[in-house]
């Protein structure tokens, strides 16, 4: 079952080495607009879903996508819940 992810430095420096090469986080300039990372704790970006090009997503290789159970992904597009199926 899903957790909650804290937003902590730790998972942060997790996160960075996920959303850098992530085929949507750069193409959309998503760390130009908060929460610019950790979406999984921090909620969507504040760029509308509308201009979001959905590339592909990297967090289910991610260390804080498996510590805390996480499902659906695309966190940066659709917030905490990820991508329903």
């Amino acid at each position: 079952m899903p957790q909650m992810v804290p937003d902590t430095p730790e998972n942060g420096e997790i996160c960075k080495k996920f959303c850098g090469p992530c085929p949507t986080f750069m193409p959309n300039k998503l760390n130009e607009s908060p929460p610019m990372m950790l979406f999984c704790s921090r909620g969507a970006s504040t760029v509308p879903k509308e201009q979001i090009k959905d590339n592909g997503c990297s967090c289910f290789g991610c260390g804080v996508f498996s510590k805390y159970e996480l499902e659906g992904g695309w966190f940066c597009i659709y917030g905490k819940e990820g991508k329903k199926t």
